[in-house]
């Protein structure tokens, strides 16, 4: 484990809410969600721990994992463009600026789109076999942000992040952020990691996540995440 300077571990009660990434860090690089990392997410919900599952992901497939994994706080999609609490959605993202982004972008370069955008309403996703810095260079001065999840690459509003929604998910909880620990590894979950109560990458984690958190995990994907609940003092090893 490695703890940075600056942050200190929280004291029992501290916490009230655990937001967490699902592609990179709940699952692994095929996919597979690692089940005693969900377990232990559950057990800190049972403690009274708030699970907010946030995601590049769109909002139907967010939903249905929150529900067949048994979470309960609200869910954060679309990296922050979307919030759903008690089946109520909070649409924080515009899509207007992206969407012509993007119609330009497509008479530069071949760019194939997710399979699931058929259901993105705040941003525009595409396959990560999209050349990246390619389109960051087409899409300069654009006013957009474009960030990789490792799995898609998005086209977002300006500042949209996944923070956003971490704010908009403590309001409905009644909590402050600076109650909440951010787990996560990629470029849409930086914001979220320094911005949050207590930010912890996970093993895998792009440096950028790495250099944003208050604690680093040695392990990847699911068993990071389990590194993550230790320090945090919401599981026992």
């Amino acid at each position: 484990m490695v703890s940075l300077s600056g942050k200190e571990r929280p004291r029992a009660g501290d916490v009230k809410a655990v937001a967490v990434d699902i592609d990179g860090t709940l699952a692994d690089d095929s996919r597979r969600l690692d089940l005693a990392a969900v377990g232990a997410l559950r057990e800190a919900q049972d403690s009274g721990v708030s699970v907010m599952l946030a995601s590049g992901n769109v909002l139907p497939i967010t939903y249905a994992l929150q529900q067949y994994l048994g979470f309960k706080g609200p869910l954060i999609a679309e990296n922050g463009g979307m919030v759903c609490y008690q089946q109520k959605v909070w649409v924080l993202g515009d899509s207007k600026r992206p969407r012509e982004a993007y119609a330009y972008l497509t008479t530069k370069m071949p760019a194939p789109r997710l399979f699931t955008d058929k259901w993105r309403e705040t941003e525009v996703g595409m396959r990560r076999e999209v050349d990246l810095e390619l389109v960051r260079k087409i899409l300069e001065g654009w006013d957009v942000d474009v960030q990789t999840t490792g799995w898609a690459i998005h086209i977002m509003q300006k500042d949209m992040n996944k923070f956003l929604g971490v704010q908009k998910g403590c309001e409905l909880l009644g909590i402050s952020v600076d109650q909440v620990a951010a787990i996560g590894d990629s470029d849409n979950d930086e914001m979220m990691i320094r911005e949050c109560g207590w930010g912890i990458a996970v093993g895998n984690a792009f440096e950028g996540t790495k250099k944003a958190a208050a604690f680093v995990a040695k392990r990847a994907h699911g068993a990071g995440v389990l590194e993550g609940l230790e320090w945090l003092g919401l599981i026992r090893s």
